[in-house]
């Protein structure tokens, strides 16, 4: 009994002092470096971060724009809109991207053959702003002359297993477009979805709760469907889009995030008065409805991420303006307003999005206080899909229990043992009795 106690009063410790929250960021893809206006050239890539309470900038990691070792340049078309999303991996660790091969300034880039000018994957750490650009694709997204690729994202479980979205220039071989998988340091992938007919244009890829997901605009694919079941890493996957989202050509999707497993966010680009914004889509247990459209400004948004405070969803994205805009807003209704955090420079563009919390490195810091505590335990048990799944997260959390990045209780990982969800839920019980006596004193 007096080590149960122990263990409860340590819990409760944790959880009621582990409020001092660490800086929240907004890790956005910079596409050129200001000097000249962007076009159909390779254009150098930098990630530029943003506190996500106010747009203030709090850092910048620019990509490799040479060889270096093996590490490869990583560039995107300056002018194509549909490239250089972000993503964060399930693990909460890297950042991950997608780009040509090619040094800035690289005409007609997408045009290329990808076994001469590999289509690669960018990985940033997120603890420590390293970069590697190791792995280099000869059998992606290839092009020809006059027809385009285009690579697109880049999503990852850990860092080592990759999924990646784009297609390939019209009239190019087959077998080389799609959503595809690689794994880290590779120089070939495999064709994961097999679209009905035609090529296979695909957007941006995603995981929630464990599903791989994919959203297009290109016959027969319109909005965001699932790919397979799980995280499939083997060919002849089907590509099936979500019930009741559009059958036919109009909406523009990019980007998306789930609030929850029956909450859809989705970044269209068209312009506000034809529909685009970001799109709030319902689940009512056998097809997905639009409930309304959140108003992005005058035009449309591409990039897109959010998280949960309360029961309202937190948006954050990227836009389609002539000059991009880093935007956040609250879904409190259709009436809800954006508030703009940063503009891209002249002769620049934001492309993809990503919040990280300021505890990113601290694996298992579900709600970002610096701490692995109880409280992430109900973080993940109120939303399990978007941290790790169930039981994957959950074994996560308990597996880092007591972690901290020295914004938090600083008990460390051997300072209390791991505890099981119903002592999590009494902690949390505990600390609100102390709170509340704390208020009533």
């Amino acid at each position: 009994m007096t080590k149960m106690r122990t263990l409860l009063a340590l819990i409760i410790l944790t959880v009621c002092a582990g409020n001092a929250t660490a800086l929240d960021n907004l890790y956005v893809v910079q596409v050129g470096d200001g000097a000249a206006a962007l076009n159909t050239s390779a254009a150098a890539l930098t990630i530029k971060e943003f506190n996500a309470a106010n747009g203030s900038p709090t850092g910048s990691i620019s990509l490799p724009t040479a060889v270096s070792g093996a590490n490869q340049p990583i560039t995107v078309r300056g002018s194509a809109t549909s490239e250089g999303f972000l993503a964060l991996s399930t693990d909460g660790n890297y950042l991950t991207l997608g780009g040509y091969g090619a040094a800035p300034g690289t005409p007609t880039v997408a045009e290329s053959d990808s076994s001469v000018v590999s289509r690669v994957i960018g990985r940033v750490t997120v603890s420590s702003s390293a970069v590697d650009t190791s792995t280099a694709l000869t059998d992606a997204y290839t092009g020809i002359a006059s027809n385009a690729a285009s690579f697109r994202s880049v999503v990852s479980t850990d860092g080592n297993s990759f999924w990646t979205s784009g297609t390939r220039g019209f009239g190019a071989p087959s077998g080389s477009d799609g959503v595809r998988y690689a794994t880290f340091g590779s120089t070939t992938s495999t064709t994961v979805e097999t679209f009905p007919s035609g090529p296979s244009n695909t957007r941006v890829v995603n995981i929630f709760n464990g599903q791989l997901y994919v959203s297009a605009a290109s016959s027969p694919l319109f909005g965001v469907a699932t790919v397979g079941t799980g995280l499939p890493t083997t060919a002849g996957q089907s590509a099936t889009v979500l019930p009741g989202f559009p059958t036919a050509t109009g909406p523009s999707p990019y980007d998306y995030w789930f609030k929850d497993a029956n909450t859809l966010y989705v970044a269209d680009d068209r312009t506000t008065a034809s529909g685009g914004g970001i799109q709030k889509w319902l689940f009512d247990g056998s097809s997905w409805g639009l409930a309304y459209t959140l108003n992005s400004g005058t035009a449309g948004a591409r990039g897109l991420d959010g998280r949960v405070v309360g029961t309202d969803a937190v948006l954050y994205a990227t836009t389609a303006d002539t000059l991009t805009k880093l935007i956040t807003i609250t879904d409190t209704g259709l009436s809800a307003t954006p508030t703009t955090l940063a503009t891209a420079p002249a002769n620049t563009a934001f492309r993809g999005v990503v919040l990280v919390p300021g505890s990113a490195g601290v694996t298992g810091d579900y709600n970002g206080n610096g701490v692995v505590d109880a409280a992430d335990y109900v973080a993940w048990r109120n939303n399990p899909g978007n941290f790790g799944g169930d039981p994957a997260g959950y074994n996560i959390w308990r597996s880092h229990f007591g972690n901290t990045s020295g914004s938090g209780s600083g008990l460390g990982s051997s300072s209390v043992a791991v505890p099981e969800p119903a002592s999590a839920l009494l902690a949390l019980l505990g600390c609100g009795i102390l709170s509340t006596r704390r208020r009533a004193a």
